[in-house]
């Protein structure tokens, strides 16, 4: 009899996270892919496209918990191993993991808009490259709107690690990442309701100052569950059989849950972004139980492979009505749409992510081996 408890460690590679990418992809596609599939197949169930179009979100911060979660996994393990990190490898692997697909999407939205294809700004476009499209007052392009989350992830992965590194005491980083994301979910509130920063609502949600808490609460867990206290009480709440589906069941409780007062509204959003993160966790646990074995089944781990690719790539072809535009829009119906999307993001997960990835991981091989020559010789 296989045991439903495993003893994994999260900053290793673990196939469970890779089909988590895939469903968090896989609502994001949905919600871009809505109108054109009810265009194609009319579905009275699904006529509701509000409410399809929010799933995207669900997605997004799906991801969000699964970055703050695996990041600081990571850390915690090179800090385990090495006794402390080495910011500048981790810099290098996340460039060469992030930059280098971005900026062939980018490449090929400027040829585009060159082209007269798209109307994008120039505004627009730099602030995008330079990842602070969560804060550009540019023109809006549905073809960059995504870039938004993507920055909101890159402002972490550029403060969390040297956060890291100065605060070596396991206390501390609780302490801190527990108050940030205390404050974000304050200041979040206190910011909407008196409009401090005059934000338009479209700069306002896609904020990092708003949006943080969403990865703080993955860092939150992961600082948790190294923690052997707190890593044997996580455990045995996810021993007893009922505790991932109750889980499931209070979070889609919560995305159902009529429109209630602003107060209330606010509190829901960092209760389900506190969901996000346990719900990863729990399938690490009980990796052999049901949740666990679907999320580890080839398919939906080639798809999260493809993950961040399909996502920089759907937002060309999965476009709602009013964005589509001429030249493109035999692209941008289904099913033509998504097969594109997959047929871009897999040119790109070879020919651009996969080699850049391994020669970024060999660069910053050789700042690790140098960060830890260092540290030997002043202990």
């Amino acid at each position: 009899m296989r045991p439903s408890t495993t003893d994994r460690s999260p900053g290793n590679y673990l196939p469970t996270l890779d089909g988590w990418r895939s469903v968090a992809i896989a609502l994001v596609l949905f919600a871009h892919a809505s109108e054109s599939l009810l265009d194609a197949i009319p579905l009275n169930f699904l006529a509701n496209l509000g409410s399809l179009k929010m799933v995207g979100l669900i997605g997004v911060q799906l991801f969000f918990g699964l970055s703050g979660f695996l990041i600081t996994s990571k850390l915690l393990e090179e800090e385990a191993r090495h006794g402390r990190i080495s910011l500048a490898a981790f810099y290098i692997r996340r460039s060469f993991r992030i930059l280098p697909a971005a900026l062939a999407f980018l490449s090929v939205i400027a040829l585009l808009a060159m082209a007269g294809v798209l109307d994008i700004s120039p505004a627009r476009w730099f602030s995008t490259l330079f990842f602070a499209a969560n804060y550009s007052w540019a023109e809006h392009s549905w073809y960059l709107g995504h870039f938004w989350s993507l920055a909101v992830e890159e402002h972490f992965y550029f403060l969390w690690p040297a956060a890291f590194l100065l605060l070596r005491g396991r206390g501390a980083r609780l302490a801190l990442v527990l108050s940030l994301a205390l404050l974000v979910a304050l200041w979040r509130a206190v910011d909407f309701k008196f409009q401090l920063t005059g934000s338009t609502p479209a700069v306002f949600w896609g904020r990092t100052d708003i949006q943080a808490d969403g990865i703080l609460w993955g860092v939150l867990i992961a600082l948790l569950y190294a923690d052997p206290i707190w890593k044997h009480r996580l455990r045995q709440f996810f021993v007893a059989a009922p505790s991932w589906p109750l889980l499931c069941l209070l979070l889609l409780a919560l995305e159902g849950l009529p429109e209630l007062n602003w107060k209330l509204s606010f509190a829901l959003i960092s209760m389900k972004a506190i969901l996000m993160p346990l719900l990863i966790l729990g399938t690490l646990v009980q990796s052999t139980r049901l949740p666990g074995r679907v999320l580890e089944t080839s398919a939906l781990r080639w798809v999260g492979r493809l993950s961040y690719s399909l996502y920089l790539w759907q937002q060309l072809f999965l476009v709602w009505r009013e964005d589509r535009v001429a030249g493109l829009d035999w692209l941008q119906v289904f099913p033509l749409n998504l097969l594109a999307v997959f047929v871009c993001a897999s040119m790109s997960l070879q020919l651009v992510e996969t080699p850049l990835i391994a020669i970024g991981h060999r660069i910053a091989k050789r700042f690790g081996r140098l960060n830890t020559t260092r540290a030997g010789k002043r202990a």
